[in-house]
């Protein structure tokens, strides 16, 4: 065996990974059409915000809390607690005031300080790092993220 084909195998599960995990700090990516909005503890715990960019599908977010897989849209949801409010799943926009309340939650939670995500009686603290550089402004033209209604 070569050496170029030892290296082929590692050189692609490296293009291949995500560069999110283990961050501590918020990134963002964009793939086939969805801008995520990511952040994790370290320890496994995380909070993917999708935003797709087709015009017409309002915001989703997926959370990870001790091992346990949530959806603002489907099966379990979860909350976010941002500096000690708590949000009863606030990804949720399929209602009127679902929608009405979200912008003043995207404010909020792009101004956290202190950001837990919570359910199941289980809640743990997510990094703040660099939030307000990722969240752009719910109004602004650079934002993907939208409501149902």
């Amino acid at each position: 065996m070569s050496t170029k084909s030892l290296w082929l195998p590692l050189l692609c599960g490296l293009a291949c990974s995500h560069a999110f995990a283990g961050t501590y700090e918020w990134s963002a990516g964009y793939a086939q059409g969805v801008a995520e909005h990511l952040v994790d503890d370290g320890n496994g715990n995380e909070l993917n915000i999708s935003c797709p960019d087709d015009g017409e599908t309002a915001v989703r977010a997926y959370a990870t809390i001790a091992g346990k897989a949530f959806a603002s849209e489907q099966g379990p949801s979860f909350d976010v607690i941002v500096d000690g409010e708590r949000y009863s799943n606030p990804f949720f926009t399929d209602c009127n005031v679902c929608s009405q309340n979200f912008p003043a939650f995207w404010k909020a939670l792009r101004n956290a300080n202190n950001l837990q995500i919570s359910a199941e009686g289980k809640t743990v603290k997510l990094p703040t790092k660099n939030l307000k550089q990722v969240l752009k402004p719910f109004d602004s033209k650079t934002n993907q993220c939208r409501v149902t209604w």
